[in-house]
Parts: C-alpha cells; structure tokens; sequence
C-alpha cells in the first residue's frame, strides 16, 4: 500500500465515509479507552500520522514475506490509533471498553478471523476445534483460523451460545470487555449489553470460570482474578461501572439430563403420596441447584401429582401450594419457608 492510499483512508474515515465493517472495527477499538483523552491540535495529528507511517513502513520491510498478505489490516490498526488521538475527546463518556488492555495486546499480534452477523436470525459458526457458535443478530467474533496454540480465544461484541468441543489440554477462553469466560468443555451463553454497561453469562451445561481481567499497566498478558464459579443452571452479571459480579439462576432452568448407554434419560415427576424432602431431592438431582428446607416443618408432608411437564419454577410453585409454603431465590440457590402441612394423628 502507498503512502498516498494510507493517507486516503485516514480521510475516509475522518469524513465517515467507512464501510460498516471499517466503522464497527473503530468503534470497537473506540472501545478500548479506559480514559479520557484530550483533543489534539493539527500539528499533533499530522505527527502522529507520520509515526504510524514510519511503522508500518519498518514492520513491512522487516517481514516482508509474513506481512504481505496483512497490510490492509495493519493499515486499519493504524487508522484506529490516529483515531484515537483525533477524536478521543468525542468519546469522553465511553468508559465501558469492549476488549480490555490485556485482550488487545492479543488481537493486535494475530491475524484473525472476523464473522459479523447482519441478519435478524442466529448465525451457527463452526470454530477450528468443532466448537459451534449461534451469534445472535448484530453481534461479532473474531478467532484465529487455526487453534495451534495452548489456548482457544475467541473476542465477542454482542451475544452468542457456544458449544465448546473438549479439550482439556487446550482450555478455551472468551473475552467479553473487561470479562473472560473459562471453560474446558460445555453449553453456554455470553450477553454482552448493547450499551456495554453489564456482561452476563449464563450456563446450560458443564462448568465455567467467569472473572475480570487484572489490568498490568501494558505489561504481560493481564492474570484472571476476581471471579465466580458456575454450573448447570447458574447465570452471573458482571457491571462494567461498579467491576462487581452477581451470580443467580437462569431465568428458565432446564434439567442437568442423567446419561444411561450414552443416551439422555427425562426424567419423571409423577408422585403418589411421595415424602416432600424426597420429591425435593429429587428437583435438586435433575436441576443441579441447591434447595433448602428453612426448618423440618415438611418432614411429614407428602405430595401426589404429576410435575413432569412442567418448568421448575412452575413446580416449585405447585410444591409450595401444596405444603403452605413459599420460595425463594437466593443467589444460585432456592430457599423454601413455611409453616408446612397439617399432620393429622
């Protein structure tokens, strides 16, 4: 690419006149400001300019031969940075990055592939390791095209369900703003907000580390720290403003299916006068999540019907009625009070 060229395209951009995918991947790096940047003078920009020239003159000489087919991306890079420093004062209030420091220092070295989804339907990708991806309407990933290192990343702006292919020895990670999600094999979401101001992810199957990147001042690849543990079930919201983590269940919790010859087994809830605590056990069993007796006033109850079509919340509330109680959810788990059934002599 010519100087000429590189130049046209910084004036592209200036006056908006970008592709949709030029201007998402800007406003993504946009993204990456975790502080407030003062405008700069004409001087100061053209300087800039001739400095991100210089580099990636220096950059294509020096490997010639790797960076031959990646120019326009780092040509792009370079539109980003000088973006950074013309209009950092347009985004003054933009506090909630995307990627965080440490997550770009990863993308910046590797060429990876984008997917966007612009349709008003679900996207499925198939990742090099076969982990398979629904990328819900205007959402985006990037990955490498080939998993050859000791981890799988993958980088999402907006919401997508994985299902990751297991591989214990190669975990993979999902970067999210200032959130990555650690798994080694299992079903789940990611929900970033459009206004990037929360991250929620939640869990269907297997297990997930969900934490916040430690930032490292531009050094190494940032550490994981301040995290939750989820399983089947579970759900956590992480506020960019406030960097804090509150974990709960799913909004619809599906049963944890028991396996038996390698085919799932649905399980019934169909009772006749069954003990409370023992059809209790049972919803703790199928569901994977904690319910508590507030006191043994339910040790004499019983209960006779047929639950199984219904959703767990549904038969929570079938159960309570039954016995004069009520639930609650408390966090990941369900919290059942009250004055119990009348046990008649």
């Amino acid at each position: 690419m010519s100087k000429e060229n590189f130049y046209t395209l910084l004036s592209r951009y200036r006056s908006g006149n970008c592709t949709d995918q030029e201007k998402r991947l800007v406003e993504q790096w946009f993204a990456t400001l975790d502080e407030e940047i003062p405008q700069r003078t004409s001087q100061e920009n053209n300087a800039i300019e001739e400095r991100i020239w210089n580099a990636i003159q220096h950059q294509t000489e020096a490997e010639k031969p790797v960076f031959q087919m990646m120019i326009w991306k780092w040509a792009s890079a370079a539109v980003i940075i000088l973006a950074l420093g013309w209009a950092g004062y347009q985004y003054k209030n933009s506090r909630n990055p995307l990627l965080t420091n440490s997550a770009v220092s990863s993308v910046i070295h590797k060429n990876l592939t984008t997917e966007t989804n612009s349709t008003n339907q679900p996207k499925a990708i198939k990742l090099p390791d076969g982990s398979q991806i629904e990328l819900s309407p205007s959402s985006s990933i990037a990955y490498e095209p080939s998993f050859s290192g000791v981890r799988r990343e993958v980088f999402l702006e907006g919401k997508a369900f994985f299902r990751v292919q297991r591989d214990t020895e190669r975990p993979f990670f999902v970067h999210t703003g200032d959130v990555v999600t650690k798994v080694l094999g299992t079903s789940f979401w990611v929900n970033g907000s459009e206004d990037k101001s929360a991250i929620e992810v939640s869990v269907l199957t297997g297990k997930v580390s969900v934490s916040q990147h430690a930032r490292a001042d531009g050094t190494e690849t940032s550490k994981i720290k301040d995290g939750v543990i989820l399983t089947a079930n579970q759900r956590v919201k992480y506020t960019v403003q406030t960097r804090s983590f509150e974990t709960g269940l799913v909004s619809n919790p599906v049963p944890v299916m028991a396996e038996k010859k390698g085919k799932p087994v649905a399980e019934s809830f169909d009772f006749q006068d069954n003990p409370f605590s023992e059809v209790i056990a049972k919803l703790e069993e199928t569901y994977g999540i904690e319910i508590i007796l507030e006191d043994e006033t339910f040790t004499g109850c019983l209960f006779s019907g047929n639950i199984t079509k219904q959703p767990l919340f549904t038969k929570l509330d079938l159960l309570c009625n039954s016995v004069n109680a009520s639930y609650e959810v408390r966090g990941t788990r369900i919290l059942i009070s009250g004055k119990g059934c009348a046990v008649t002599n």
